[in-house]
This record gives C-alpha cells, structure tokens and sequence, in this order.
C-alpha cells in the first residue's frame, strides 16, 4: 500500500512538471527575436539572396532597424498576449522602409526584394503552423 502510495505520487510530480514545462497557448514564456536576431533573419532571408554589397546591406539593415524600432513603440506589450497596431500605421511604416530600401539598391532588384520581404513576416494568430 505505501509503495503504490510512493508511485503514485510520484506519477504526479513528474506529468505537474512536464505540464509546466509545456510552453503557454496565450504566448507566456515565449519571448520575441531581439534586434540582433531579426537583423540577422533580414540579412539571411532578403540581403544574401539578393546579392547586395556590403553597403546596400548596411543600408538595408538601418531601414529595417527603424521599421522594428517605430514597431517595437507601437506594440502594446503590456497586454497578454502583445496587441498589434492598426493596420494603416504599420503599412506607413513599411512604406517608408521600402521607399528607404528603394533608394539603396538597383531598380532590378525591388521587384525580388518585395517577393522575399513578404515571406519573412510572422504567421498570425490565426495562421499559425499546425505543431
């Protein structure tokens, strides 16, 4: 009777942790990319495909910090889970990074940059890949 009483509780312990360890639906415990990171994807997934040099991709790496920058302030990150901003001010925004972007690298290259730009972006709460 005592060892089953030991297994038992021990059965317990052991799913409790493994239901902590399980990351939350609302997005608790998953933290967002730091600047570093996304300036890293940009560079991986938009400046190395496109072949750009080592200024157009300086260049493409500030208009993008400014773009999460101005996004950073416009999140409400004191809500959970994060609330987005209207859809007109990040559209704003991006129009003034693709104009910036534009400006930097060759009038060839904008069409396959708009292509690779929409497939960075993160999937939405409603569109999120099956796990």
């Amino acid at each position: 009777m005592k060892s089953t009483s030991v297994i038992t509780a021990f059965f317990i312990v052991l799913f409790t942790n493994i239901c902590f360890a399980q990351t939350q639906p609302d997005g608790k415990g998953r933290k967002p990319p730091t600047m570093e990171e996304r300036l890293k994807m940009i560079n991986e997934k938009i400046c190395l495909p496109l072949k750009l040099d080592k200024n157009q991709t300086t260049k493409m790496g500030v208009a993008f910090k400014d773009f999460f920058t101005e996004m950073d302030n416009l999140i409400d990150f004191k809500s959970n889970p994060p609330r987005m901003p209207e859809k007109s001010k990040v559209d704003i925004l991006a129009k003034i990074r693709d104009n910036k972007v534009k400006k930097d690298i060759p009038e060839n290259l904008f069409a396959k940059y708009v292509e690779l730009e929409k497939t960075i972006h993160p999937p939405h709460e409603g569109n999120l890949p099956k796990q």
